[in-house]
């Protein structure tokens, strides 16, 4: 099984279980080969001990057990209480195999050596105690998920095997589940969930549903209930069955509409497009690194607005991209920049130094670029924005971002279990960084997502002013 690295932020649901790697050269460690795509992935020695797992790579994404929703069925924390039950004693010494190269793991890697004020020698006796009386493994895995969680960086996540299988799927661009097709955020001040993206040929798609719209009510049912609680479990279904929204875009008035449930593949859309504008500016979408075709798309997509010439402008949407894979965040930056752009850095001090080749498409290494940034802006997504930003390559325009660019590390377990470990942060060439503040735009606009439409968006005006001028 291959597991990818990621950057992430939002704090989403993917609707179903759907949960996005080039031009680098890495001064420390010698690149492993990713068995999938063949592409080198950086997995530095020291993470190769006997005591780590087998499967050690870079990523920096949002966990998939903290994400957003896509309109089909929710993987992520059981959360069910441990209890005293019958488990066979070879369950339970691998679980206490599992847990013990975990525990290693964090104490020997993990990038805060206060672990956020966790007692990590306490948790270590506490957890065995708990694994001895008898656990399940569904319990087990939610024990796991509570452990990793508990460091609170917001970004660490441990995956039971059928996640972490899911999420290679989603990766490979082969997942597929029962829903609707969306991806969807929640504002709980206003009791509702809102469309981040539409998937391609969903029943969303046919139905009208598009990016910013709300969904008010599900099935007769508030889409957010009395105590706070997103309702998207009542988005899956059988498929040929139906589930009846209440959907309203922004500044209209609400419509019902009846959705019938079928099999949707989770393709994020990779949208391009030439502005309408005095001058010729382009506009690119890329909604996450973590996607294994990523970078051919927005290659493409490159090449389709440049197919009748040379751009005076160019805006990259990364408002919704929540980061992503290493190698796939090197070659979108070597679309646009080369040479030094930051460095990964251990809980030791260890650098990893990010130098970029270039690889140019049309005028992409010259021209004047614009990032659109906001809260679901995360990880290597931020990493991104950040680096081309203090380069001078771009500007930012939009809300400040996440804050969160620990890089993380993927270790897999003898059961295909896996878990994502925050164990580098990113720093700037000049030693800044961003963490927990997140990247400050060049020209603020201070609206929310769930405000505008596709038709009227103020963030891609100012983008289009500034470029003109």
């Amino acid at each position: 099984m291959f597991a990818v690295a990621i950057a992430m932020l939002c704090v989403m649901v993917i609707f179903a279980t759907a949960l996005s790697t080039g031009g680098l050269s890495v001064a420390t460690a010698e690149p492993i080969a990713d068995p999938s795509s063949g592409l080198p992935i950086e997995a530095p020695d020291a993470l190769q001990q006997a005591n780590s797992s087998p499967t050690t790579v870079r990523t920096n994404k949002t966990p998939q057990n903290k994400g957003t929703s896509n309109g089909g069925q929710l993987i992520g924390n059981t959360n069910a209480p441990p209890s005293v039950t019958s488990v066979a004693v070879g369950n339970i010494d691998r679980q206490l195999r599992i847990f013990r190269q975990l525990w290693n793991l964090v104490n020997d890697h993990y990038i805060y050596p206060n672990f956020n004020g966790v007692d990590w020698f306490s948790v270590r006796s506490d957890t065995e105690s708990r694994i001895k009386a008898g656990l399940t493994d569904e319990q087990f895995y939610g024990l796991m998920q509570d452990l990793v969680r508990s460091l609170n960086d917001n970004h660490s996540s441990f995956l039971s095997p059928k996640q972490a299988e899911e999420e290679d799927r989603e990766y490979q661009g082969t997942q597929q589940y029962v829903g609707i097709g969306v991806i969807l955020e929640t504002n709980r001040d206003k009791n509702y969930l809102y469309v981040l993206q539409v998937y391609a040929d969903s029943p969303a798609a046919t139905a009208g549903i598009r990016p910013h719209d709300h969904i008010l009510s599900i099935d007769g049912k508030p889409a957010i209930d009395e105590d706070g609680v997103r309702q998207d479990r009542l988005l899956e279904g059988a498929p040929n069955s139906q589930v009846t929204l209440v959907v309203r875009t922004p500044a209209n008035t609400p419509r019902t509409l009846t959705l019938t449930r079928r099999t949707v593949s989770s393709q994020n859309i990779v949208e391009s497009r030439i502005l309408a504008a005095r001058k010729r500016i382009g506009y690119i979408s890329i909604p996450t690194f973590f996607a294994e075709d990523m970078s051919q798309r927005v290659r493409d997509a490159l090449k389709s607005v440049m197919r009748n010439g040379k751009l005076d402008g160019l805006v990259l949407d990364l408002r919704v991209n929540g980061g992503g894979s290493y190698p796939i965040l090197t070659t979108h930056l070597g679309f646009f920049s080369r040479g030094l752009m930051g460095r990964l850095v251990d809980r030791n001090g260890t650098r990893t130094t990010i130098n970029i080749n270039p690889e140019r498409i049309g005028n992409s290494q010259s021209v004047p670029l614009i990032i659109l940034v906001g809260p679901s802006t995360a990880s290597y997504a931020e990493v991104f924005a950040g680096a081309l930003q203090a380069k001078g390559r771009a500007r930012l325009i939009g809300r400040d971002s996440a804050g969160n660019i620990e890089t993380l590390r993927a270790h897999s377990f003898e059961d295909n279990s896996l878990a994502w470990l925050a164990e580098e942060t990113f720093k700037l060439p000049n030693g800044g960084s961003w963490e927990g503040m997140g990247l400050q735009p060049d020209v603020l606009i201070d609206a929310n997502w769930d405000e505008f439409t596709p038709d009227n968006d103020p963030v891609i005006a100012a983008a289009i002013e500034a470029l003109e001028k």
